[in-house]
């Protein structure tokens, strides 16, 4: 018993380690590649080398795409712990640790402990929200800062205090200096949103938040770095960060990820699994019950406005809604703690037939996902790792009538956290052994290379160094005319580019890339080459 009080008393920083182990497990274990870690984790270590704290860079020229705020950290973590990939990936782990117990605290503070713990839980064991947290982008930050912002807020709301509003607009400053405005925008509709629900929505209540001094005090926390940056890139930073990657990104598709309104919706879905598969009947049941308690409203409203607010964009992507995430979470949770009160648990039956057919589906279409993939053909062994899917929830369903909704929710988040282990510990260290910069590496560690055109950002970051990036042809005939032992690495998928190639050098590695639709080559100047020159 007092081993259970103890346990009990520090339970939020076992949460906290608990998820900091969780986020952070294996992610020194396989080499950063994906193209957003790559960009991100390089642009930090440039700007650590270079000491130039306002304009971030990738490969030697000027990076728009975020603000600072996690390069700040990461540089901070390679002074610690050397530039590799724990240490781009470690403050995320802090970022999705910190946030899950600050809304564990919020949940046992206003629902319930019960309801408190398999919040953590559902969260926890999310794959892809758990995915997010183990990767060096700048999303962990904007999620536990836009989570910390509205919680604050709320915590007001239920008691004013300057001290909540004080955190809650210094959160928003950071969550500014995270990802941008969208931080403000998120906070103040929602805000809008739950007010109107409690039929609070006044000018007179509105200013007992001090809006106007508060969204001052976040701008003093974020305005110094975006006019830095303004002035040392002569307006170019300002340029392309709030248009191109703000405005833009909203009402024009970046990058091909566009999508039909229900798309964002979707990834709600996916990116809650395996507990999203009752977030529907969740949802409405927090729809009906929305006038009954505060923060179940606060949470529905948080959803509501998140969802609907990235279905409109343009631009779509499974991360740009996970600030919903945990909030969408105690929706869940709410909702599975109350099914002992009902007679009938169909609706636990449905979901986990739901997630054994799901579980079916991953084996079976990654191991021909992988059979047919030009690097990956002889891996298919490893769709093996989706199987506990499948067979976790057939157990489940065997046994679910015997389980009180605690100890269902730990079994299933268990068995989601062993297929995290296995895609981070097993799968992803295996398939980076056939990336295009795994296979290079031998042959251009100790090489004088240049980028024709373009080239897989992650060999920035794995090699530590920068390469001249040559735009024609003319200037790379005279380069390596300069020098024949120069080597030419590219991806560019153009024809012309290609043939050019093909024509003047010969190609020693040709290696498909992992997840993206290119290949990256390797060129020298062949002997005929060299006795013409």
């Amino acid at each position: 018993m007092e081993i259970k009080a103890l346990v009990f008393s520090y339970r939020y920083y076992l949460i906290g380690l608990v998820g900091f182990v969780l986020f952070s497990a294996f992610s020194a274990a396989f080499p950063i590649y994906i193209l957003d870690e790559a960009k991100n984790s390089e642009a930090a270590r440039e700007m650590l080398v270079s000491q130039n704290y306002f304009v971030p860079t990738f490969n030697g020229e000027l990076r728009t795409d975020k603000p600072p705020f996690h390069y700040f950290l990461m540089m901070l973590s390679y002074s610690l712990f050397g530039v590799g990939p724990f240490a781009a990936r470690f403050f995320s782990a802090v970022a999705g640790a910190v946030m899950l117990v600050l809304i564990t605290r919020s949940v046992e503070r206003y629902l319930h402990w019960h309801t408190a713990g398999m919040t953590a839980l559902v969260l926890s064991s999310s794959l892809l929200f758990a995915q997010e947290f183990h990767l060096a982008v700048p999303d962990p930050f904007l999620i536990l800062f836009v989570t910390a912002s509205l919680l604050y807020f709320f915590d007001h709301d239920q008691r004013p205090s300057k001290k909540s509003l004080l955190l809650a607009y210094t959160f928003l400053g950071l969550g500014l200096l995270s990802k941008g405005p969208i931080a403000l925008v998120i906070v103040a509709l929602t805000a809008l949103v739950y007010l109107g629900f409690s039929k609070k929505l006044s000018w007179r209540y509105l200013l007992s938040f001090y809006p106007f001094l508060g969204v001052l005090f976040s701008l003093c926390i974020a305005a110094p770095w975006y006019i830095g940056a303004h002035v040392a890139t002569d307006g170019a930073f300002t340029e392309g960060f709030f248009l191109d990657h703000n405005l833009n990104r909203f009402s024009d598709q970046k990058e091909g990820h566009g999508g039909p309104f229900i798309l964002t919706t979707a990834w709600v879905l996916v990116g809650l699994l395996p507990f999203g598969v009752w977030l529907i009947p969740a949802w409405f049941k927090a729809y009906k019950a929305r006038w009954d308690q505060d923060f179940i409203r606060f949470c529905f409203s948080v959803g509501l406005v998140i969802v609907v607010f990235f279905s409109f964009s343009d631009t779509k992507l499974p991360n740009y809604p996970m600030p919903a995430f945990a909030f969408l979470g105690v929706l869940i949770a709410d909702y599975l703690a109350r099914l002992q009160e009902q007679a009938s648990r169909k609706t636990l039956q449905w979901g986990l037939i739901s997630l054994i057919v799901l579980g079916i589906a991953a084996v079976v279409g990654a191991y021909f996902g992988l059979k047919q993939h030009p690097a990956l053909g002889d891996l298919s062994y490893l769709s093996s790792a989706f199987l506990p899917i499948s067979i976790g929830a057939l157990a489940l369903l065997l046994r679910h009538k015997d389980l009180a909704p605690l100890p269902f929710v730990l079994a299933l988040a268990l068995n989601w956290m062993l297929i995290g282990w296995l895609l981070w510990g097993w799968v992803f260290p295996t398939m980076n052994a056939y990336s295009p910069v795994a296979k290079s590496l031998p042959l251009i560690a100790d090489r004088e290379v240049v980028v024709y055109k373009r080239l897989d950002p992650a060999f920035l970051i794995q090699t530590q160094r920068t390469f001249d990036r040559i735009e024609d042809a003319d200037t790379l005939q005279k380069r390596t005319a300069q020098n024949p032992e120069i080597f030419v690495l590219t991806n560019t998928k153009e024809a012309v580019d290609l043939e050019f190639l093909s024509e003047h050098y010969e190609m020693i590695l040709e290696a498909p890339a992992l997840f993206e639709d290119n290949s990256t080559r390797i060129w020298r100047v062949t002997k005929a080459g060299k006795q013409s020159q």
